[in-house]
């Protein structure tokens, strides 16, 4: 690999700071150093340089390495290469606070609207992208427009588009008070007028998470289904995911035709932060959800099914030893998932691959995650009760959403960590 000058300059630069550095911790005060590189030094270190010293100076990341035996990376995959593409939306403006106080993201939801990719931001801001073919690998998209809409959002969780409509589910906040709501618009690239469709009166302390939105059929009554997070945060015994009275830790289902903002069917409870969801055109449901540390989980819903939390888990809490989850969840009566991630992956969206996207990826999904920055090509037994395979497929960003292509038969990507939208495809060559 042939490095530019400036990269060399900087490489150069940072080990002549580093090997000083060691003389300094050496023979003078080594927590005051640390604190000075930590300050000063680490932020400003390319991350390439930063795992050369932490591959030489730290034994894990050594052991790491030494146990990446057969680990594949883009392009290649375990049956196939994969073209990765990354743009950047300059525009997404990141967000701090939201999550935490030490977070900055650039969240955004993807939708793909009359041959158009349409950004939406964690605040509800909606642009709509012109053609990719015109931008390059890894520069900025310049050919975009904002449409202006009606939307008072503090934090946007998703976002879906059917027929002429879209709806985005979000959160609202007045003073302490943190309510969880869906609105719809009559889809216009001009204009996007929302009203409400679901904005029930129940507070939430903190901000309220999950919010995925599909489809879905109960009883020959078509409405939404969409998941909404237990206030249990981050996991806290006491929070509402049993509650039959709260909309919290639910996945719930509302009538397209019902005009009653705050009615609602109850369609699944036990749930801590379902952050996917899909249903498939027979109705099958799958949904993605946060556990504690690790537990993470993919589950199949089913209706009137109670999933456990905050009592079962494969985690463990994250701040008290004194907290301890059930460790069998069909043995104290709640429903099993099909697949628990142990340690935790920061579990995202699921999409099912459609087969014209690789013959040897047929009845695929993938499965996104956050703190992992992977995708996962899972492959599921017939009813949906295991799972046969899966793959880690690395990214390099926290994935927040996840959408298909048809015309360019292209998965398209949410990169919060940087604002990046990105492509895969299948290089067929």
């Amino acid at each position: 690999m042939k490095l530019s000058k400036k990269y060399k300059i900087s490489l150069f630069f940072i080990i002549g700071i580093f090997l000083t550095l060691l003389i300094f911790l050496k023979f003078s005060d080594e927590q005051k150093s640390k604190n000075f590189v930590n300050k000063y030094i680490w932020p400003y270190t390319p991350i390439k340089i930063q795992v050369i010293v932490k591959t030489i100076f730290k034994k894990k990341y050594l052991n790491q390495f030494l146990n990446d035996y057969n680990v594949k990376f883009i392009p290649e995959t375990q049956t196939t290469n994969l073209d990765f593409k990354k743009y950047k939306l300059d525009f997404i403006i990141g967000t701090s606070g939201i999550y935490n106080k030490n977070t900055t993201r650039k969240t955004f939801f993807i939708e793909k609207i009359n041959n158009h990719i349409w950004i939406i931001d964690i605040k509800g801001t909606v642009y709509e992208l012109d053609n990719l073919k015109e931008v390059k690998v890894n520069k900025s998209i310049k050919n975009y427009k904002k449409i202006p809409n009606n939307l008072k959002s503090y934090q946007v969780l998703d976002t879906f588009s059917d027929s002429d409509k879209i709806y985005i589910s979000y959160v609202s906040k007045k003073d302490d008070c943190f309510q969880f709501n869906i609105s719809s618009a009559k889809i216009n690239d001009q204009n996007l007028e929302f009203d409400n469709f679901f904005s029930p009166k129940e507070c939430m302390k903190s901000t309220v998470q999950g919010g995925r939105i599909q489809k879905y059929i109960l009883n020959d009554i078509i409405g939404l289904i969409f998941t909404i997070g237990d206030s249990s945060t981050p996991d806290f015994i006491g929070g509402d995911a049993q509650d039959d009275k709260s909309i919290y830790g639910k996945i719930i289902f509302k009538s397209l035709a019902d005009v009653d903002k705050e009615k609602y069917i109850l369609f699944s409870k036990g749930h801590r932060n379902p952050q996917g969801l899909y249903v498939d055109e027979f109705n099958n449901i799958l949904s993605t959800e946060h556990g504690p540390r690790g537990g993470d989980e993919i589950n199949k819903i089913i209706f009137k099914k109670n999933y456990g939390w905050p009592e079962a888990s494969y985690g463990e809490s994250y701040f008290s030893k004194d907290i301890e989850y059930k460790k069998n969840h069909e043995e104290n009566g709640f429903y099993e998932p099909i697949f628990s991630f142990i340690p935790s992956i920061g579990i995202s969206e699921i999409i099912l691959v459609p087969n014209e996207f690789s013959k040897k990826w047929e009845n695929n999904y993938l499965v996104a995650s956050l703190n992992d920055k992977s995708v996962y090509r899972v492959k599921f037994s017939k009813n949906f009760n295991k799972i046969l395979y899966i793959e880690k497929i690395f990214i390099g960003e926290r994935i927040r959403d996840l959408k298909f292509d048809k015309e360019s038969n292209k998965i398209l990507l949410a990169l919060e960590t940087h604002g990046n939208l990105a492509t895969l495809e299948n290089n067929k060559k």
